[in-house]
């Protein structure tokens, strides 16, 4: 193994389990967060159970109404959201929701001129958002663009199981696939990653077998709590985010409306299977990973094989398969794939990946 270097960025505090919500105002306190700007969604702002547990456990008034981020993080609402939050004085930050609210609180919470606010995280859905130190916001055409800085990343995440019960089961699932996006490009990433392959083979692992189980049982707390856990070991890596999958993903996800979590519902097993079977010793630790290892095969044999895995789970889950569902003309496939050809992934390639997945 080459020499290398690691750079810890997850977040230095991370409650999990039920009820953890009940620790977010001590955290408000010793973070010293008197007036916290709640940035959130409508369809969580409207949730009567969510928002009563969330001010009981917040110990104070937030500092004003809160902040509506709609899906992709629209640019419009992210800089509504950063004046509101200057009108109302606020000292801190809290995000609640998907990877859309809490993209937003971090550039909320980055505060341009000033220094960054404290930022507690309260995710609702497995985007794993909250352990990035970056943040995208979409623009008026529909483009998402992104910003990294270290100081993006929340001082505190709250994974509380029993919150999660809120969000709808398809939507829970289908972030559940993009945390085993995540996993899955952190192990085909080129380069020495020791840590992180340890933590997101037991990501994968972990997703394969309690993601069915929260959909054969949803009103299990533990199994919510599982699969947060499982999301939170598979992100240490956050180059991830610009993986092969990710950025297919991206390129047809907010121009087409399509949410972050159904976008790797759609392409995860053909990108898998594209660049598995290049990549033999990678190709064996995902098969056995998930189950469906076996002796004496070929590379390309291990990654199909992971690959139909993938493609089986999703399946199970119920969740969406075919990008011709959302009717994009293979124009508009060849103009989302262009902009990422180059020498390792020629153009011809991304558009098989893309009618693979019709």
């Amino acid at each position: 193994m080459n020499a290398g270097v690691f750079h810890y960025v997850n977040p230095p505090t991370i409650h999990w389990g039920g009820h953890s919500i009940e620790h977010l105002g001590e955290e408000l306190d010793r973070l010293g967060v008197r007036r916290p700007f709640l940035v959130t969604t409508r369809s969580v702002a409207a949730n009567e159970h969510i928002m009563k547990r969330l001010r009981t456990a917040a110990g104070r008034e937030l500092a004003s109404e809160p902040a509506l981020i709609a899906q992709h993080a629209p640019g419009k609402d992210v800089s509504q959201a950063s004046a509101s939050a200057q009108v109302a004085r606020a000292d801190g930050i809290i995000s609640l929701g998907g990877g859309s609210p809490i993209d937003a609180g971090k550039m909320v919470a980055l505060n341009p001129g000033q220094r960054a606010l404290p930022h507690v995280a309260v995710p609702t859905t497995l985007s794993a958002a909250e352990l990035a130190p970056s943040a995208g916001v979409t623009d008026e055409r529909g483009q998402k663009g992104g910003q990294r800085d270290p100081r993006l990343t929340p001082n505190v995440v709250i994974y509380d199981g029993e919150l999660a019960l809120q969000t709808p089961l398809e939507l829970w699932l289908s972030t559940g696939i993009r945390a085993l996006d995540h996993a899955i490009e952190t192990i085909l990433e080129p380069g020495d990653h020791p840590y992180s392959d340890t933590l997101a083979l037991e990501s994968i692992r972990r997703l394969f077998v309690s993601l069915p189980a929260a959909r054969a049982r949803p009103g299990a707390v533990e199994l919510r709590t599982e699969n947060q856990i499982a999301a939170w070991l598979g992100y240490t890596l956050p180059k991830v985010a610009s993986g092969l999958s990710h950025t297919l993903s991206k390129q047809i996800g907010s121009p087409f409306g399509i949410p972050h979590g159904v976008t790797s519902c759609l392409m995860l097993p053909h990108v898998l299977r594209y660049r598995a079977r290049r990549q033999p010793e990678r190709a064996a630790m995902l098969a056995a990973a998930m189950g469906v290892y076996r002796r004496d095969t070929s590379a390309e044999e291990l990654a199909s094989a992971a690959a139909d895995a993938a493609y089986q789970l999703i399946g199970r889950l119920g969740l969406p398969q075919h990008l011709s569902a959302y009717t994009l003309t293979a124009e508009q496939l060849r103009q989302a794939a262009a902009p990422l050809a180059n020498a390792d992934y020629p153009l011809e390639d991304l558009l098989a990946i893309y009618r693979a997945a019709a």
